[in-house]
């Protein structure tokens, strides 16, 4: 079941981001770490209303940030399309639960999300080295639009979207 996060959630998701990291970081993505994302940026999702949980036998087991609100470089990326879109964001599956469809299920409820808007675009972004990531993407009809040099993390983002 997909729902949106509360406070009480929190805990339980920085557990799942905690657990992920270790996982990134063991084949070799960078992406995220002690730095980001913080319980702050989750804090901050859950009060815009914009924060989701996989929730399974009482359990959360993954979660995903539904927005509009881009992230800052947003605007210097050559999307598709000027439209109004939801940007899917610090999407994290707890590593005992991948592998089930449950990262797909967040990216399928981001364009329900969307039509309940009244948009018909997602946008989405991953470093190069996260193979997981891009092979979602790809499986699930996103289209690979560019890449930008993140010096600090010695890796590349790209940037993927949809349209519905």
């Amino acid at each position: 079941m997909i729902r949106k996060a509360e406070m009480k959630d929190l805990n339980r998701i920085m557990e799942i981001v905690n657990a992920s990291v270790e996982v990134m970081n063991r084949q070799g993505n960078y992406q995220w770490d002690h730095t980001y994302p913080l319980p702050s940026h989750y804090q901050g999702d859950i009060e815009a209303g914009d924060l989701y949980v996989v929730e399974q036998d009482g359990q959360v087991i993954g979660t995903a940030c539904l927005s509009e609100k881009e992230h800052d470089e947003y605007p210097t990326i050559n999307w598709r399309s000027p439209a109004k879109a939801i940007t899917v964001k610090r999407v994290a599956v707890d590593p005992k639960s991948r592998g089930l469809g449950i990262a797909t299920s967040l990216y399928q409820h981001a364009e329900k999300v969307a039509a309940k808007r009244g948009l018909n675009y997602i946008k989405t972004d991953t470093f190069s080295k996260n193979a997981s990531a891009r092979h979602l993407f790809e499986a699930n009809g996103y289209h690979y639009l560019q890449e930008k040099y993140v010096e600090e993390k010695n890796d590349s983002l790209r940037y993927y979207d949809k349209m519905l």
